[in-house]
């Protein structure tokens, strides 16, 4: 008679039950308060409501104010339990004795499989039901939002899970486990970051401003925590609650069938594991090789930019030489350190490992040499305008273009990649040369800058087909110097304040307060300058050198309140998508007051004569640049 073979054992399951319950019971505690307390708190606080509420807007505050912080995927990682009811793996003793009894190992696989996601589906399902039923004793309809929430966190506690199974069979250390869990989640995004600070370093052009906002969907933690949002929808005005947001569930729904593939590859590995690897780093052979190289080339590339990064400050080398002195030493170091760690032994170099050393050293001098030399196209690369949302470019101060002008800056940006041996010349020599940045934000969500040492020779700035004189253009017309001195909501403002530090003949010091008039007259004195070109030489040191050395050191602020869409240059230049996202429902519109800081000097003429006749001015009060003031002070002894 053929035996019946059982994929589940209820023995082992009550075990795990029993044995590990402060893990779910610390779980459980935590989504009773972040879920049906949480709703229970925010319902009967009435300081939260002013005046005469809508019971439906009540509801979506209520319900949405608890699901934000219930929707965090961070506990639900810390919990996920295969360290512990996979425990055994990483004992001798334990590992011998589970395997020996008459159960054969898909049984113990699922059986234990099943009993660490119970310890988080049921806890789930516990505060579900009891965030219902406080949402029914407190009047609250609009429970489906809550059915949401659910699935969302059964989804991603599916995947948590089973990312935690397939990495406890990788291993039979137990310490190991956490920082492969970890790693595992944050390698992608490490890497990518590394590489984009090696390109920096040697690559022409290159800028540190990569992201990892739509590139780290291999980073699971990380992408599940930037795009599972949960929270309340408020109106454009952001005062009255109209909605509850959730969004991320496509994400969370190729995660969960990421998990199936995931847990069906870990009982593979289960199934074929070796006992005798328990207390190994590495418990399966095959990847001891990627260990060593991993630790090779990610410990000790992270060091070598450190090193290379912290010379470079102090010590004028080749920044490409630098970087591969350093990754080989500290590359080598990590490679063997890491065989040491997998051989238990501090005795590792024998003929096939200094072989594979040889060959670890032969890919990390090719892989440096082809970004040096451009064979990924790093330097080269420049974005199609139809991916472009938005353009700016920066030498003297960031300058947003029109969407009809990018095309234009991406010609620019060719010919600075065209002129690299003209530009790194002037470089090399020390002056002559302005850094100027292309930066662009993508409609992905994602940054791509590129910074070059233009030439700014005499001769580079006459020149009409010269990036030097292209760019001078773009800064000196009228509407983008007006932004950057006032702001870019200039023409709508309204400027009703603002201060002027004015200085004796002996160093004094006062500051001078303006009113709404006198603001006025001001910004029409400031606007009439910048049509004559009277700020250029203050705005423009790559162009007029002496320009910054004559500026007045008095401090000139405007204060205003905008129409909505103002920003100070600077600002949205490193910042854009803040301001984008300005226009969704769920961030407040309309406040847009500031300061505008204006530095000028004596070529601002008719802002000098407005200030003269206001009777800022006279023969007591003055202006000085820096220079006059720092010699005005050494003989008086006075400072500010």
């Amino acid at each position: 008679m053929k035996s019946k073979t059982s994929s589940f054992n209820t023995t082992i399951f009550k075990k795990n039950l029993t044995h590990y319950w402060p893990i779910w019971i610390v779980y459980l505690c935590y989504l009773i308060v972040v879920v049906p307390l949480s709703i229970w708190l925010y319902a009967n606080n009435e300081s939260n409501y002013i005046g005469n509420v809508p019971l439906t807007q009540k509801q979506y505050y209520v319900i949405g104010s608890a699901l934000a912080g219930a929707g965090s995927v961070i506990p639900v990682f810390i919990a996920a339990a295969a360290l512990a009811v996979f425990s055994y793996l990483y004992n001798p003793r334990n590992a011998n004795m589970i395997h020996s009894l008459p159960l054969d190992r898909r049984e113990l696989y699922i059986t234990n499989y099943v009993s660490g996601f119970v310890f988080l589906f049921v806890p789930e399902l516990i505060a579900f039901i009891a965030g219902v039923l406080v949402c029914l004793a407190n009047q609250i309809t609009c429970i489906q939002y809550l059915f949401y929430w659910f699935l969302y966190m059964a989804g991603v506690s599916f995947f948590a899970y089973a990312l935690a199974v397939f990495v406890a069979m990788l291993t039979g250390n137990i310490f190991a486990m956490p920082f492969y869990y970890l790693a595992v989640n944050y390698l992608w995004i490490g890497c990518m970051k590394m590489v984009q600070n090696i390109s920096s370093l040697i690559c022409y052009g290159v800028s540190d401003t990569w992201t990892s906002s739509q590139t780290s969907r291999l980073s699971p933690l990380d992408y599940l925590i930037r795009n599972l949002v949960m929270g309340v929808k408020y109106d454009k005005d952001y005062v009255q609650a109209v909605g509850v947001t959730i969004s991320g569930g496509k994400t969370v729904a190729v995660y969960a069938v990421a998990a199936v593939v995931i847990t069906v590859f870990a009982y593979f590995l289960y199934k074929n594991r070796k006992i005798e690897t328990t207390g190994d780093v590495v418990s399966i052979a095959a990847l001891r090789p990627v260990f060593r190289w991993i630790s090779g080339i990610c410990g000790g590339g992270l060091i070598a930019l450190a090193v290379s990064a912290l010379v470079l400050e102090y010590i004028k080398v080749n920044e490409f030489i630098s970087l591969m002195i350093f990754m080989v030493i500290f590359g080598s170091i990590c490679f063997f350190a890491a065989e040491m760690v997998l051989q238990k032994n501090f005795r590792v170099l024998c003929k096939k490992r200094i072989a594979e050393w040889a060959g670890f050293v032969a890919v990390v001098l090719i892989l440096l040499t082809c970004f040096r030399v451009d064979v990924f196209g790093i330097e080269r690369k420049i974005p199609d305008a139809s991916e472009i949302e938005a353009a700016f470019v920066n030498m003297d101060y960031p300058v947003c273009v029109s969407k009809e002008q990018i095309p234009e800056v991406l010609e620019l940006q060719k010919q600075c990649i065209d002129s690299k041996d003209e530009y790194l010349s002037v470089y090399k020599k020390g002056k002559n040369y302005y850094y100027t940045s292309f930066r662009y934000y993508m409609k992905d969500g994602s940054v791509f800058e590129r910074r070059y040492p233009v030439s700014v020779t005499e001769k580079a700035l006459k020149d009409k087909n010269s990036v030097a004189f292209k760019l001078t253009a773009l800064e000196t017309d009228p509407d983008n110097m007006m932004k950057q001195v006032l702001g870019n909501g200039y023409k709508e403002n309204d400027y009703y304040s603002g201060y002027l530090t004015i200085y004796k003949s002996d160093g004094e010091s006062d500051v001078y307060t303006f009113s709404r008039q006198e603001s006025n007259i001001l910004c029409d004195a400031i606007k009439q300058d910048v049509k004559e070109g009277n700020f250029d030489y203050y705005q423009l040191p790559a162009v007029y050198k002496d320009g910054q050395d004559e500026m007045y050191t008095n401090s000139f602020s405007i204060s205003y309140y905008g129409k909505g869409n103002d920003y100070q240059t600077w600002d949205y230049y490193y910042n854009y998508y803040d301001y984008r996202n300005a226009r969704n429902d769920n961030v407040a519109y309309g406040d847009a007051s500031g300061n505008s800081y204006i530095q000028f000097g004596p070529k601002c003429e008719n802002t000098v004569k407005a200030l003269e006749k206001m009777g800022v001015l006279s023969d007591t009060w003055h202006l000085y640049n820096y220079d006059e003031l720092d010699e005005i002070q050494k003989k008086t002894g006075v400072t500010e």
